[in-house]
């Protein structure tokens, strides 16, 4: 509730990826949440989006 309720309201959105070994694919698959708040922002009209990748420097 309170993501829809602030993303309605916004004139640009802060997306953070997880950029660790298998969490970036995991948020950008079918049911990603990363993926899922992206296109909610979109539908809600926010067009301006600033994207920070997170945990670059994890190595496996």
């Amino acid at each position: 509730k309170n993501m829809i309720t602030g993303t309605s309201q916004a004139d640009c959105a802060i997306l953070i990826i997880a950029g660790g070994t298998g969490e970036f694919e995991a948020g950008i698959s079918k049911d990603g949440q990363t993926r899922e708040h992206a296109l909610l922002a979109f539908t809600l009209g926010v067009r301006q989006l600033i994207v920070a990748v997170n945990k670059m420097d994890t190595t496996k």
